[in-house]
């Protein structure tokens, strides 16, 4: 470990092992030379450091001798103090051998580098056998500091003693410091020689993780990945100058640590470029300032210099440590040097430098955009010697482009130095501060980008701008695509109030984007009829001035204006226009502006299958995006299709997704709908304390959502029946003051679910039924599609059941599980289908309690395969609290499924229906009639003997057919937009059916990752088709008869071998009837 004062050893865990190797072999006989070598401040020292540590815990003795930079160092000075090291007090005293004389004369300093070789021998041979006797009282280790300032005499007895004790244990490790050796051309050859024959460690820069650890050590900060990468690159890892940039962070800041440039690496490079010509230094002086532009024929033309004087100067440069050997380029190796050597020359020189690179890079940027962002950096550095405007300008392309390319963070910098760069007050400075705003915005950080609308906002009123206050108004709400509006947020209104009282009733588009924004904004603060009113007026103006893109956004406001449930159709149209528009200009956030709204109107129409379609393209839009502001909405649609689907454990992995993304979006919507779909796992899985939990934790993080507070939460589920009488006091009230929007049905339906689970006096089933009576037809979705509530018919039934009215009840609750199959809703047919048993046992007609006993077993199995367990321990209780005489449970089902002609007539526990043949229908009546038994698809395909032909067709679909698939599909785009923007809702439906049915046919022709599926072995063809058949069939029988094709769906189980094992014995009556 290291002790207090000494760096400490990271990112060097390869070194540390291999000298952990070497010194075990060492140990065992096998001597040499280790060679540590890189630039100053590498972390030589540290690694013999740590080689000292590593040897003392093998039991090695060590000797230590460094080199020494000054002219009147004493020859062989490095072994002089190895050898001190060895003798100590001891020289005279002890026994060394008649070899050790010539080697203890070293001592006092004789001067015997300059003998003749012959002569040295002897010293050399001394020196080695005084190593070789210490190594006989056990394994020696001798650690040897800067070389680089050694004489030639020295390298050469190193060189001697590596290859004489090359066989005993004794090993040499030396530290080389690169680019820094005297300039002594033996020195160097020896050295490169010795490198050569040793086991070699180059030591390079720490990486970005290394480098974090080294700050966090040195100076207590902590530093994210892209900081730390930062700092590596500017660094180069250099150990030595991050250890100095960490401190003076500490000292000055965080901004230090980018900006400064540490003592240590200006001495290190002012010392390597006193080694170079001034030729060379001019030319690295050029490159340092062109910066990525340093290539080749940039610097020939800042120095005026030849190709093969570039090139010469170059490699000197190379040799000095001050370049890197990149063809094409002049390259410094990192941030630090090239700061240090553009700050050995004047100011002045440094500018004119800048302007010239500047002028040469003007004439590339017609052929690369992004060229723009280093002609707006230099013409900023050459500020006076250029036109402070030109370089103002020059960021603002800059900015462009990057935003082009969706880099975020890159434009809000090239804005920034725009911003440094404009006149105060000026109309250059109010355009840049929106268009920073706008980049600070993209990249999810609204609260940082308001300041520049504020200031934007400021300069437009001290001008009367209306035009200019309503951009900077519409950017602090959220940007001008208005993607998530903050609610209650009076700064906002106030500001877009005084923009829309400037612009008066001029006939403008901004009038109408402002507007749009503000009917959203007064949600739950004004007035309907002013919402209303707005949104409307938008509209209109929008379509008077035939903008497009002000049409679009008008109409995505209306539709928030006019979110309750009368308007889904006409919401599902207008959001259809939005897309259509959007997708013509397009413009990606306004087309996800438009799937999010029809996505919620089409579910509440219980048209699920053709929101999945639009929740498909929502993701696919996303990932061209990639911003969490969009994307944490996929986790949270597929929630919500869990949720309908009965899959818990996924709607709560999902919740928690869309969260995480969402927090990263700063957007409070994914909190609250994150919160919501918990709190429909709770109500799913009779958590009644974690529902209110999650209730009480949302008024608690967002009370302006309710403004009554707490109260509001005893009319919802999880509350103690106590609670619930005292708040029905207040339920006709609390009814009557809910608005006509989009948390209508999904309010009333928590209540009404409440006061089902509490058994509520008919008066109060009576108040809530009537609110929620005229939606029956609709689907309650809790959220922007967070909660898949159900059909609005089973609270209707249920609460007709609190009433006492059973068989408008059933009525009811038979139309809520025809509802829920039609839209997929799984889970909500389930429920539906258990309320049914509790009317026909409330009712005990005729074969009531029989039908009650097969909703319950049916109720009881579909929560088992859910993972439902209380609510299956619930439907167990009733059905065993059946004791009525003559309804005892029945140990087996009976069915019948029989063809006549064209047509089945099926029967399953009572019921009876008619089903038209299909194919897949003859395929259940051959598993039902063996049930438990395992029937190959090929049997069921046809294929005699259940033999498998082998062999590879070819793909599914061929070149042609798939062309073809894709030219109709984007014709259909084509269609489905313009009908909607026609307002043709049938040519409309028309052709997304379609477009349906080609996807599917797509799907099942291409396999995972997009690659083609073979058409291959009949088995998997026939596998395909019965799966298919199946389930078709099982869809239409589900029209008729909800329970049968519940019962079915569990109970079949489709794949290359097919088997009906349901869930209790049931015997079926199969076979042709005559025609």
């Amino acid at each position: 470990m290291a002790t207090a004062g000494e760096p400490l050893l990271l990112g060097r865990d390869a070194v540390s092992a291999r000298l952990s190797e070497r010194l075990a072999r060492a140990a065992r006989g096998a001597g040499g030379l280790v060679w540590v070598s890189g630039e100053a401040g590498i972390g030589k020292t540290r690694i013999l450091g740590e080689a000292r540590r590593l040897a003392d815990g093998l039991g090695f003795r060590m000797l230590h001798g460094a080199g020494w930079e000054d002219p009147g160092t004493p020859p062989f000075w490095l072994w002089v103090q190895v050898l001190r090291d060895a003798f100590g007090d001891t020289a005279g005293d002890r026994d060394w051998g008649p070899r050790a004389a010539e080697a203890l004369a070293l001592l006092p300093g004789t001067a015997v580098a300059a003998a003749p070789a012959a002569d040295r021998f002897a010293l050399f041979d001394a020196v080695a056998a005084v190593l070789e006797r210490v190594a006989e009282e056990g394994p020696l280790l001798v650690v040897l500091d800067d070389v680089h300032w050694t004489d030639a005499g020295s390298l050469r007895l190193l060189g001697f003693v590596e290859r004489t004790l090359a066989h005993r244990p004794v090993l040499c490790v030396a530290g080389w410091r690169d680019h820094e050796a005297a300039p002594d051309p033996v020195v160097a050859e020896l050295a490169a020689e010795l490198a050569t024959r040793a086991d070699r460690i180059e030591l390079t820069g720490l990486d970005a993780e290394a480098v974090g650890d080294l700050v966090r050590a040195e100076a207590g900060l902590a530093l994210d990945g892209d900081e730390a990468r930062r700092v590596c690159e500017r660094s180069g890892g250099n150990p030595l100058f991050v250890a100095e940039l960490a401190r003076l962070a500490a000292d000055r800041g965080t901004g230090a640590i980018l900006a400064e440039v540490p003592g240590s690496a200006t001495a290190v490079i002012r010392r390597r470029l006193g080694r170079v010509s001034q030729a060379c230094h001019e030319l690295l002086v050029a490159a340092a300032v062109a910066g990525n532009a340093s290539t080749v024929d940039v610097v020939q033309h800042l120095t005026g210099r030849s190709p093969q004087e570039v090139a010469a100067l170059v490699d000197e440069a190379v040799a000095a440590g001050l370049a890197r050997d990149v063809p094409g380029r002049v390259e410094l190796p990192h941030a630090l040097v090239r700061a240090a050597v553009a700050g050995s020359v004047p100011a002045g020189r440094v500018r004119e430098l800048h302007r010239d690179v500047a002028e040469l890079l003007d004439g590339r940027l017609a052929g690369d955009p992004t060229v723009a962002a280093e002609v707006a950096g230099h013409l900023h550095r050459a500020i006076p010697l250029v036109d402070a405007a030109d370089a103002v300008a020059m960021s603002r392309r800059a900015a462009d482009a990057a935003m082009a390319r969706q880099a975020w963070e890159e434009a809000a910098e090239h804005l920034t130095a725009a911003l440094g760069a404009s006149p105060p007050a000026s109309e250059v400075r109010r355009q840049v501060l929106l268009e920073r705003g706008r980049a600070v915005l993209a990249h999810e950080d609204l609260e940082a980008a308001r300041g520049d609308f504020v200031e934007a906002a400021r300069l437009a009123r001290a001008c009367g701008d209306g035009d200019a206050l309503a951009e900077a108004a519409l950017g602090f709400a959220a940007g001008l695509g208005g993607f998530e509006v903050r609610l209650w947020d009076q700064a906002q209104l106030d500001l877009l109030e005084e923009a829309l009282a400037l612009l008066g009733e001029r006939e403008v588009v901004a009038r109408a984007d402002v507007m749009a924004r503000l009917s959203v904004a007064v949600s739950f603060t004004g007035s309907e009829e002013r919402r209303a009113r707005l949104g409307e007026d938008a509209v209109a103006l929008a379509r008077r001035l035939d903008d497009p893109r002000a049409t679009a956004h008008a109409l995505a406001a209306r539709c928030d204006t006019i979110s309750g449930p009368a308007y889904s159709e006409r919401r599902e149209a207008d959001a259809g226009e939005v897309v259509a528009l959007a997708r013509r200009a397009g413009d990606r956030p306004l087309e996800l502006l438009g799937l999010r709204l029809r996505i919620v109107a089409r579910l509440e129409q219980g048209l699920l299958q053709a929101a999945r379609q639009d929740m498909v393209a929502f993701e696919v839009a996303t990932r061209t995006l990639r911003q969490p502001l969009y994307s944490w909405y996929v986790p949270l649609f597929r929630g919500f299709l869990a949720h309908a689907e009965g899959d818990i454990a996924e709607l709560l992995r999902c919740a928690g997704e869309a969260e995480r993304i969402g927090r990263q979006a700063g957007s409070h919507n994914a909190l609250i709908l994150a919160a919501v779909q918990r709190s429909w796992a709770a109500i799913e899985q009779c958590r009644p304390g974690d529902i209110l939990a999650e209730l009480s934790g949302l008024i608690t993080a967002f009370a302006e959502t309710a403004p009554g507070g707490m109260e509001v939460l005893g009319l919802f589920p999880g509350q103690p029946a106590a609670v619930r009488t005292t708040a029905l006091r207040s339920l006709p009230e609390a009814v009557a003051s809910m608005s006509d929007d989009s948390e209508l049905l999904s309010n009333l339906c928590l209540v009404a679910l409440a006061g089902r689970d509490a058994g509520d006096p008919p008066s109060a089933a009576a108040t809530l039924r009537a609110a929620l009576e005229p939606w029956s037809r609709r689907f309650a979705v809790d959220g922007i599609g967070a909660g898949a509530i159900g059909p609005v018919a089973r609270f209707v039934g249920e609460l007709l059941l609190l009433e006492g009215d059973l068989d408008r009840a059933e009525a009811a609750l038979v139309q809520a599980e025809r509802d829920a199959a039609s839209a997929g809703a799984v889970l909500a047919g389930v429920h539906a289908r258990r309320s049914r048993a509790d009317v026909l046992l409330a009712r005990r007609g005729p074969g009531d309690v029989e039908a009650a006993a097969a909703l319950l077993a049916d109720a009881r199995a579909s929560y088992d395969a859910l993972g439902l367990d209380a609510r299956a321990a619930l439907a167990a209780e009733a059905a065993a609290g059946l004791g009525a005489p003559g309804a005892p449970e029945p140990d087996a089902a009976t069915g019948s499924f029989r063809r006549a002609g064209g047509v089945w007539q099926v029967s399953f526990n009572g019921s009876a229906a008619v089903v038209r043949h299909v194919k897949g229908m003859s395929d259940l009546a051959v598993l039902l009639g063996r049930p438990g038994q395992e029937v190959h698809a090929l049997d069921l395909a046809g294929a005699p003997g259940g033999a498998v032909p082998e062999g590879d067709t070819g793909p599914v679909l061929d070149e042609a057919a798939r062309a073809s698939y894709k030219r109709r599909l984007g014709e259909l785009e084509e269609e489905i937009d313009a009908a909607a923007l026609d307002g043709d809702a049938e040519r409309q439906v028309r052709a997304e059916e379609e477009r349906s049915f080609l996807v599917a046919e797509l799907g099942a022709a291409y396999g995972l990752g997009g690659r083609a599926r073979r058409t291959g072995a009949a088995a998997e063809r026939a596998r395909s088709a019965v799966t298919w058949r199946i389930r078709d069939a099982i869809r239409r029988i589900e029209d008729v008869d909800p329970a049968l094709a519940g019962h079915l769906r569990r109970s079949v189980r489709t794949g290359t071998f097919c088997c009906y094992d349901p869930e209790r014995p049931t015997a079926w009556e199969c076979g042709d009837l005559p025609v």
